[in-house]
């Protein structure tokens, strides 16, 4: 695909400069943002739409929400009955998805630039009527589908409790991250239509939104037509939030699990800097070191030199309040979690102590200049990016911005990073063949 963002053609070997995504950006009277980034290369469109409400949004006893409004959002709305939200675009060629995490739901539109109008009128039917037309057969089916899912992603799947461990330990119990955007089955069935229908009416307004277009259309129209389906829904005072301060762990936490598997796993998570600080791209720097390619530490310590694991990965899961840093092993036949964790221990106490070499920080760069330009080639991803950097900065134009924090790394800078992160306060997950006990434990 031919772009109009200044790419140079041998992109994965561009310095940082050569990259560049921009967009024009309104403010509605009622509070939405609304960016246009003009690309007629293609003929095609993509709309990206967020709302600043997430997981982390829920209530204790409510968990699981902000995921389940996101599959009553298609469960259509009063000029757009179920399932005329997605029967409409598909037959004219568009597609449709979304997601929720612990901070934001995003929902997107792709297809043929003519069916631009066409999403506008969608995202404002149901924006506008959803909560009208809302009720217990919808809310119950959906509830179904969403406890299915909790099943496929997690108590079904190979380790998929010990992911699950992850996402609702390393924070304190009340910490707004200490569940899963997945939710618990008992909160699910708790679930009533007032409390969906409190939900949407508290986060679903046109002020806590931010919508991006992409491709080949013109600013003009793209504000026009959100000023037509959009700008007339009022907006609604938001709920005050409080954050809570930054979370270390003051001691070390272990979860030792069974699952129907064949080899022993290891996962060790440490609470990280938050989302678009300096820190947070820091540790992303130190998470390809470790453990992206056959060339990195722990590939080479655990697969390769001491055979001790079949794969290792490690992670830098970003949020807006304070990420999970993450390293995961599954043990090779005939070896334990206690020798993986031991190694682990071994590779981030040397790196701790003498930190990354230069080639080690251009190679990670390298990579994540890659992962940028490839982004850029999609049209989604593309307005996925400007509506984000909107969440993040309040600035769609942020990608130099979040550029330049890769770029300020230095072998210095991570090492410090390394000593910082890499505490005795972490989460320690063990996951064992459930041959070796008949019952899987666990504690917070």
């Amino acid at each position: 695909m031919l772009l109009s963002l200044c790419l140079s053609a041998a992109v994965a070997q561009a310095p940082s400069s050569a990259l560049s995504l921009t967009g024009e950006k309104i403010t509605l009277d009622n509070g939405l943002v609304v960016i246009a980034a003009p690309d007629h290369s293609v003929p095609g469109v993509a709309l990206d739409l967020w709302y600043r409400v997430g997981s982390r949004d829920e209530e204790p006893g409510r968990t699981g929400f902000a995921h389940l409004f996101e599959h009553l959002m298609f469960m259509g709305a009063k000029y757009a009955p179920y399932p005329k939200f997605d029967s409409i675009m598909e037959a004219a060629g568009g597609v449709n998805n979304a997601s929720t995490s612990q901070d934001v739901t995003n929902y997107f539109e792709v297809g043929p630039s003519n069916l631009l109008e066409t999403f506008f009128w969608l995202e404002g039917d149901r924006l506008a009527t959803l909560d009208r037309m809302m009720d217990a057969e919808k809310l119950g089916s959906q509830r179904l589908i969403v406890q299915n899912e909790r099943r496929q992603s997690y108590e079904n799947r190979p380790y998929g409790m010990a992911d699950l461990a992850v996402e609702e330990q390393v924070y304190p119990q009340g910490h707004p991250y200490s569940w899963s955007p997945i939710g618990s089955h008992k909160d699910l069935e708790a679930a009533t239509v007032d409390d969906v229908l409190r939900f949407f009416r508290t986060s679903y307004v046109p002020n806590n939104a931010v919508l991006a277009v992409v491709g080949d259309v013109e600013p003009s129209v793209v504000f026009a037509l959100a000023r037509k389906y959009l700008g007339f829904i009022p907006r609604r005072e938001l709920p005050k939030k409080t954050p809570p301060a930054p979370w270390v762990m003051p001691s070390e936490k272990r979860v030792d699990l069974t699952d129907k598997v064949e080899a022993e796993k290891a996962l060790v998570a440490w609470p990280s800097p938050a989302a678009n600080t300096q820190g947070d791209a820091e540790a992303d720097v130190l998470s390809s070191v470790l453990a992206r390619g056959k060339a990195s530490r722990l590939y080479q310590r655990l697969v390769h030199h001491d055979q001790l694991a079949t794969s290792v990965t490690a992670q830098q899961s970003s949020m807006e309040l304070g990420s999970i840093f993450s390293i995961e092993a599954v043990a090779a036949p005939g070896h334990t979690t206690v020798e993986l964790i031991a190694a682990i221990d071994d590779e981030l106490k040397t790196l701790a102590a003498t930190g990354p070499s230069q080639t080690e920080l251009d190679s990670a760069r390298a990579r994540f200049e890659s992962d940028f330009a490839r982004r850029l080639q999609n049209l989604q991803s593309r307005a996925q990016m400007l509506a984000g950097y909107e969440v993040a900065y309040g600035d769609p134009n942020a990608l130099t911005r979040d550029l330049a924090r890769y770029a300020r790394a230095t072998p210095a800078s991570l090492t410090a990073a390394a000593r910082a992160l890499f505490v005795p306060g972490r989460l320690v997950v063990q996951v064992k063949p459930e041959a070796t006990s008949s019952k899987a434990g666990g504690a917070r």
